[in-house]
């Protein structure tokens, strides 16, 4: 019995194992003031990324749609001491980075440091004072405001734009993921001051916050950062939104929207599931098989290597703090519009039906596993996971069990998952075209 052979294998087996496996280690700390901090050490990079996540997304704009964009983007514009032309020039002159984001369910605000006491002491104290002094100079108000207005009026000229705003609407009726983070003309015209000012108090204060970094630094200095951040937030209570109901669709619904283009845009889709659901990694590794790999999906093969018909079709699933949706995409001539849709269709029936083959689950599986490292492999990587299993209490072991949990999935893992949480006969299909994309 020649054993070499099987030894090699083995070995192969477990070097691949150990690549692929994450080894992110977490800390969890507590402030004095309550906030919970992630922290993982990186290597010897003279590196420190902070993030700050706030419970102050878009979907707390209340009345005023566009406000939680706007407030994040006037921090940095001055403080009551500096204004933005100095805010920027500090952080420049360090070489930090600050950067504030929003979507639909949060908002953060970032910063990226070299370690070097010169360099970080000075960023850090600027930091701090954008969080706990910002002061929203009424003229940098009207700019940001009118530049804000500029985009959603570009966006109405843009037929990819249309077509999101719409297909989200209609997934979301009048709840608050229905809206574009950006806000609309009629409410962003009605913002002050003193709302952003309203806002940023009530949201941006140690109640809505959660802190993850990344850095070179011992855990001491890390700590100490975070008592200083979270000393810095405001005081003020959390404020309490009254949460809408997440409707149900109720049917499948049609949708054609007239639009100058020679390009159709069409979405179909609808709602899927929440961050931290179980069904959330079957459904990952069943949608990377039928859209979200690019070339080798099922989609693409379909519709643009066998029949020409788009250079790009996708799909996707975004778990959110409420139910995220389920999404298909593409681009193509408008006379191939309806063609693509109703083969789309008969694709998706076909994959809830009968799932994946073995041939494709096995591909999907090593190549997400084998991917995995590449998605980690960078300070800013570890730091986007860390403050989404923060944000949304997902297992602090989350990326480390991740390769482990993708090799378990099963045929019937995905089949069910699908069942359970997509209904086919209940998605949203709109085309947005000229008219032959309606025929």
């Amino acid at each position: 019995m020649n054993i070499i052979p099987k030894l090699i294998s083995l070995l192969i087996i477990m070097t691949i194992s150990n690549v692929t496996q994450a080894n992110v280690e977490i800390s969890k700390y507590i402030t004095k003031n309550g906030i919970k901090v992630l922290y993982s050490k990186s290597g010897n990079i003279p590196m420190i990324d902070i993030r700050i996540t706030f419970d102050a997304g878009s979907n707390k704009d209340g009345d005023l749609k566009g406000i939680s964009m706007l407030t994040h983007s006037l921090l940095d514009e001055g403080t009551s001491k500096r204004d933005a032309e100095s805010i920027a020039s500090v952080f420049e002159s360090n070489g930090s980075v600050f950067n504030t984001s929003v979507n639909k369910d949060k908002s953060s605000i970032s910063l990226r440091s070299l370690t070097e006491k010169k360099y970080l002491n000075p960023s850090i104290k600027m930091f701090l004072s954008i969080l706990s002094d910002s002061v929203f100079p009424k003229n940098e108000t009207q700019l940001q405001k009118d530049r804000t207005l500029t985009s959603i009026v570009e966006d109405e000229t843009d037929a990819a734009e249309v077509a999101s705003s719409l297909f989200f609407k209609e997934i979301y009726s009048d709840y608050p993921y229905a809206y574009n983070t950006i806000g609309q003309k009629n409410t962003v015209k009605k913002i002050t001051r003193k709302d952003i000012l309203n806002f940023y108090k009530k949201n941006i204060n140690i109640g809505n916050a959660s802190i993850v970094i990344v850095s070179s630094l011992p855990k001491k200095e890390v700590i100490d950062i975070s008592e200083k951040i979270s000393k810095s937030l405001n005081l003020t209570a959390k404020e309490n939104f009254e949460d809408k109901v997440l409707s149900d669709i109720n049917k499948e619904k049609n949708i054609y929207k007239r639009f100058s283009s020679e390009q159709a845009h069409i979405y179909i889709g609808g709602l899927s599931i929440e961050r931290g659901s179980k069904n959330h990694l079957p459904l990952y590794v069943g949608n990377y098989i039928f859209g979200g790999s690019g070339f080798s999906a099922r989609l693409m093969q379909e519709l643009r290597v066998k029949r020409g018909l788009t250079y790009g079709v996708y799909s996707y699933i975004h778990p959110m703090k409420n139910t995220g949706p389920f999404v298909i995409g593409i681009e193509t001539k408008s006379e191939q519009a309806q063609e693509s849709v109703k083969l789309i269709h008969k694709m998706l029936r076909e994959f809830y039906k009968n799932g994946p083959t073995d041939k494709e689950l096995k591909h999907a599986k090593q190549s997400i596993i084998n991917g995995f490292p590449l998605m980690i492999d960078s300070n800013s990587d570890v730091l986007n996971y860390l403050s989404l299993i923060n944000y949304y209490n997902l297992p602090q072991d989350y990326l480390n069990t991740f390769t482990s949990r993708i090799s378990n999935i099963t045929k019937k893992d995905i089949m069910k998952s699908f069942k359970d949480e997509i209904d086919v006969n209940k998605l949203i299909t709109l085309v947005v075209g000229n008219e032959k994309a309606k025929k």
